[in-house]
């Protein structure tokens, strides 16, 4: 029986729980709707880094990217900040040392609080060699942050 309606009226039998359970019902509805709706936007970015990379796009690449991002490429130094990201981008994309590109997410896991995520997958290259492209096939680590409602890279390890 419910303390909260009149007994033996028809609102009785509705809920025997307290409002307490009631408001954390709803939190729990709301964030898992709101996890949700993130997750959807996360993946939308993920995918749009990628078609800007896969088109040698450096400005809309640089879109994703947050200003005090750092890069980490397998056997070279760290590489910090938007505009020295940008100078790799170039280095990759305008000079003709990368022929093609592709990365494809394996896994994305999101915090409860729904502004940090972490992303793994596979990403292959084909680089341009003195006799012969060469096949370059990786794993990368991305790390995503939400900034001022927008998802950016923070981190990436490739």
């Amino acid at each position: 029986m419910s303390e909260y309606a009149p007994q033996g009226s028809e609102k009785e039998g509705l809920y025997n729980g307290s409002v307490a359970e009631i408001i954390a019902g709803f939190i729990q509805e709301q964030g898992g709707d709101l996890l949700t709706r993130e997750r959807a936007a996360l993946q939308a970015r993920t995918k749009g880094v990628v078609a800007a990379e896969v088109a040698f796009d450096v400005p809309e690449a640089l879109k994703y990217w947050a200003e005090d991002a750092i890069m980490q490429p397998a056997g070279s130094p760290l590489i910090k900040g938007k505009k020295a990201i940008r100078e790799l981008y170039k280095q990759y994309f305008e000079s003709g040392l990368l022929r093609e590109f592709s990365g494809v997410s394996s896994h994305l896991e999101m915090a409860g609080s729904g502004d940090l995520a972490y992303e793994y997958g596979v990403n292959r290259m084909v680089l341009a060699g003195d006799n012969r492209d060469l096949l370059d096939v990786g794993k990368y680590l991305a790390v995503w942050k939400k900034i001022n409602g927008e998802w950016l890279v923070v981190a990436l390890s490739f």
